[in-house]
């Protein structure tokens, strides 16, 4: 809804600063800031210490989500002015057709101008195609909503059967595949809470290929253990993304474990 205001507000020749689009996509993260509680580690509950932990987790990830986001959005803009000044040398070409159709020139002198400033029209109109094309937020991040248990020897897709948000729907709840809408550099993170004595080993696969791992193995201690990866891939329009267990017979639910990616 921030980008359409903004597309908008530039469109009709409103300035917009980016110190004011910086203020609105950082406004949540401040008060996220001033809802920090100073708590020392020592006086807490090993089990209080650990979701604490987590959350300190997601919140950086949250962060780390609306950073790309901002950087895109200074981007949008950017081809928005050159859309626009695109916009304009299309005006003075068409001014400069009226111009020749009234002309008084020889028909071989005015069929050449034509000819070239048509072609000008044409660069001028795939120039603003170019700029606005691939710009646009890509994002999804899913849950697991309950608690899953597997076969430790089997490696398994895990499904993140909850979105809670996806701007492309490209994630499928159903397969817990993410199937990239358009070519770019994407960032994948996948978080996993374990039980005790339990283990949840996986790999990041793209179009059936490893591209990552992660370690979380919780065998022998007492507590709740969570773990974060992070894997950076290169994806090219309808390839596929998923989590699969490697060794693995536990994953914590009810929003604990996550799947989230975004195209940087």
């Amino acid at each position: 809804m921030i980008y359409a205001i903004i597309l908008a507000l530039v469109y009709n020749g409103i300035s917009v600063s980016t110190t004011n689009v910086a203020s609105l996509l950082t406004a949540n993260n401040s008060k996220l800031d001033n809802k920090a509680i100073a708590v020392s580690p020592k006086s807490l509950q090993p089990s209080i210490q650990q979701e604490m932990n987590n959350l300190k987790q997601q919140l950086n990830q949250e962060a780390l989500i609306r950073l790309s986001l901002t950087k895109q959005l200074y981007s949008i803009l950017n081809d928005v002015v050159e859309m626009k000044k695109g916009m304009g040398q299309m005006e003075s070409k068409i001014h400069e057709l009226e111009k020749f159709r009234n002309s008084t020139l020889g028909d071989d002198v005015l069929a050449k101008q034509l000819v070239n400033l048509q072609k000008d029209l044409v660069n001028l109109t795939s120039t603003c195609k170019t700029a606005s094309h691939g710009k646009e937020a890509i994002a999804f991040n899913a849950v697991t909503s309950k608690t899953l248990l597997y076969d430790r020897n089997t490696p398994v897709n895990i499904v993140y059967d909850t979105v809670m948000y996806d701007t492309h729907g490209s994630y499928s709840a159903q397969s817990g595949v993410f199937t990239a809408p358009s070519k770019g550099l994407y960032i994948f993170t996948w978080t996993t809470l374990v039980a005790a004595g339990k283990i949840l080993d996986t790999e990041l696969i793209v179009k059936g290929i490893r591209k990552g791992l992660g370690n979380c193995n919780n065998l022998g201690n007492p507590g709740y253990e969570n773990c974060a990866n992070t894997v950076p891939v290169v994806l090219e329009a309808g390839d596929t993304v998923n989590v699969r267990s490697t060794t693995g017979n536990y994953v914590h639910g009810y929003a604990w474990s996550s799947f989230k990616g975004w195209r940087n």
